[in-house]
């Protein structure tokens, strides 16, 4: 897959709050992003400096427009091999909780509010695994029409031990507003990110643009 070619640079005075021990990250410049495609089976991927790292989506069927799919993102434990322990990501919207399962909302695919997508790229120059988690923010409006969204860039990091945390989790590095008003949150991404989103679509049908 070709390398994308983009930078984001994160404000250097930008903080986020202290969450059960674990300090705030500094400012960090994210370069040579490549998204990693997931489809519907389990996928192992060997990031530097960590346990190989599985994620797994597994799709909520309930019979109408919100079905929706689940991510787990495992490793194996280093010290006990045959145990498997879970990344989880921190939840600004809940004073950085630890999420143990990642959830995208597509209701129909066309118009998805909320996607999840994995890559690799660079951290300060050194190698990082990526989550991007990009979310429109519908407000008032119904889900199909247009609305701003938003995309919160997290790392993989090695946890601190504290009580309540886990080996490894996806830290929040920042958060960016896209430049578009859109119907799909993988526009508003690929308009962040200057990545066409068909990169990130895994198995599903690009959605070429918005019908309004």
């Amino acid at each position: 897959m070709r390398r994308a070619l983009v930078k984001i640079l994160l404000c250097s005075g930008l903080t986020f709050g202290t969450t059960q021990g674990r300090a705030a990250a500094a400012s960090a410049e994210i370069t040579d992003i490549q998204p990693i495609v997931i489809d519907n089976r389990p996928v192992t991927l060997h990031p530097a400096g960590f346990p190989d790292v599985t994620i797994t989506p597994l799709w909520r069927e309930n019979g109408n427009a919100w079905g929706y799919m689940l991510y787990a993102v495992s490793t194996r434990d280093t010290e006990q091999p045959d145990r498997t322990s879970l990344v989880d990501t921190e939840d600004p919207d809940n004073g950085g909780q630890l999420l143990d399962m990642l959830r995208d909302i597509p209701h129909t695919g066309e118009d998805a509010i909320q996607t999840i997508h994995f890559a690799s790229g660079r951290a300060n120059g050194k190698p990082a695994f990526l989550l991007f988690v990009t979310t429109r923010d519908t407000g008032a409006h119904p889900v199909p029409q247009p609305s701003p969204a938003h995309i919160r860039i997290y790392q993989l990091t090695r946890g601190d031990g504290e009580p309540g945390t886990t080996p490894f989790y996806f830290a929040l590095r920042t958060t960016l507003a896209s430049p578009v008003t859109t119907c799909h949150a993988d526009i508003a991404l690929s308009a962040a990110t200057k990545i066409p989103f068909a990169k990130w679509n895994g198995h599903d049908a690009p959605v070429p643009t918005c019908p309004w």
